[in-house]
């Protein structure tokens, strides 16, 4: 129990390492389209370029109706810290709910925009507030 406990505990200190702190974070707003429609639901993730792989879910956003998102890293709140990242989309959708949670299928841009390996989307962070150019999905 106690090592399980201390794995635990040495997991969530490095993933919030990976966002340093709150002053290290600046705004990130941007807008997802399908089409040139809202991709409303769709989640968005931000890689930093040779950063490490334990703490790349961290920096991520949900669409909004409009297509708008804004960055959370983790705990520490909204925004993201400078640097260079891959940007991967996954579009899942609901099927139904089951114990009050939705259920979901699967991805609407069929794993296209959410193969790490092969990033389509890159973006670059600045220390200020972002605006990012919209990401619009055409296949």
């Amino acid at each position: 129990m106690r090592k399980r406990l201390f794995c635990l505990t040495a997991g969530l200190a490095l993933a919030g390492a990976s966002c340093g702190n709150k002053n290290n974070l600046y705004p990130v707003s941007g807008q997802v389209t399908y089409k040139g429609s809202p991709a409303s639901g769709a989640t968005v993730f931000f890689y930093r370029q040779g950063g490490d792989s334990m703490n790349e879910h961290l920096i991520m956003a949900i669409v909004q109706e409009d297509g708008s998102f804004e960055l959370v890293c983790g705990s520490l709140g909204k925004g993201a810290p400078p640097g260079e990242y891959d940007v991967l989309i996954e579009w899942k959708q609901v099927s139904g709910q089951s114990k009050g949670r939705p259920q979901h299928g699967p991805d609407k841009l069929n794993g296209r925009y959410a193969d790490a390996k092969r990033p389509r989307i890159h973006a670059s962070i600045q220390a200020k507030r972002n605006d990012l150019a919209p990401f619009d999905i055409i296949d």
